[in-house]
């Protein structure tokens, strides 16, 4: 569990009542993690969605050519800033992370378990659809930086 006033301090949660905050804050932890920590993993269940505080991760894809497993590397993607949801995949089936995240300085995340979101989206729906709003809007952010990365990369 977290302070509500955690959550109150970024625009991301900007939309939220006070009672959805607190609800939010009941099923979160914060974590402090030092440089190079693993905080998820690509393949791996998404048991948690998380919310950058402080620091910087970078999200990292896995490219592999079927035949040549291994020449299997992690790819740099993109940073995720201060203020950003990542781990998105806990809130899409099938609920397997998509990437591989990992802290590029020491950084302070919190953590919003899915089985506790269920239960709160089960008693306030509105409750879910100002989350899912909010990580579409970040979604499309980071797919519009991939495609300028993208761009530049063929160009």
């Amino acid at each position: 569990m977290i302070s509500p006033e955690l959550l109150r301090r970024h625009p991301f949660f900007g939309e939220f009542s006070e009672g959805q905050l607190k609800s939010l804050a009941m099923f979160a932890d914060e974590a402090v993690l030092e440089k190079d920590a693993v905080i998820l993993e690509e393949g791996r269940p998404a048991k948690a969605l998380y919310f950058l505080l402080s620091g910087s991760v970078d999200l990292y894809y896995t490219v592999e050519e079927a035949y040549r497993l291994e020449e299997r590397r992690q790819v740099w993607v993109c940073e995720i800033n201060p203020g950003e949801p990542f781990g998105i995949s806990a809130l899409i089936e099938p609920h397997v992370f998509t990437a591989s995240v990992r802290t590029s300085k020491p950084s302070r995340v919190i953590q919003f378990y899915v089985d506790g979101l269920k239960q709160l989206f089960a008693a306030d729906p509105q409750l879910e659809i100002l989350i899912l709003r909010r990580v579409a809007q970040a979604a499309l952010e980071r797919l519009h930086a991939t495609r300028v990365l993208l761009a530049a990369a063929y160009s």
